[in-house]
């Protein structure tokens, strides 16, 4: 006799990857997310074809990318990727903070901290909720 799996209604362990991201962590999770993956595509475009800019400001769209996946991960409820963005953000920080003024700098260095250091906020939300993560 097979033993069937039960699959109940509404529950975030089974079914597909966009509805675990959904409806594994509370709303303002993903909602997160799109907003991290917003900001990386509107800098991504902001500086499509604009040659009046160092090529170091397109590290700009690549890290905000690299929060998003990170943040993405967090919201499958995931521990090392919410682990990876607590890493990013404090290099983030880091740099911002103690970092050499040069070029580099002013490209990297208040990325999501000007006007509010939101990665911080973002961080001390996952740390929140981290026991809630596999």
């Amino acid at each position: 006799m097979e033993k069937q799996e039960t699959i109940i209604p509404g529950s975030p362990e089974k079914g597909n990857l966009l509805s675990r991201y959904f409806k594994t962590l509370p709303v303002f999770f993903p909602l997160i997310g799109l907003f991290l993956l917003g900001i990386a595509l509107y800098e991504a475009i902001s500086y499509l074809g604009d040659d009046s800019v160092s090529r170091l400001f397109w590290l700009r769209p690549l890290v905000l990318l690299l929060y998003f996946l990170f943040w993405a991960g967090a919201c499958l409820a995931r521990k090392v990727p919410a682990i990876s963005f607590l890493v990013l953000t404090i290099v983030n920080v880091s740099f911002y903070l103690f970092g050499p003024h040069m070029l580099l700098w002013r490209a990297l260095g208040d990325l999501l901290f000007i006007p509010l250091p939101v990665n911080l906020l973002f961080a001390f939300l996952l740390l929140f909720f981290f026991r809630k993560m596999k």
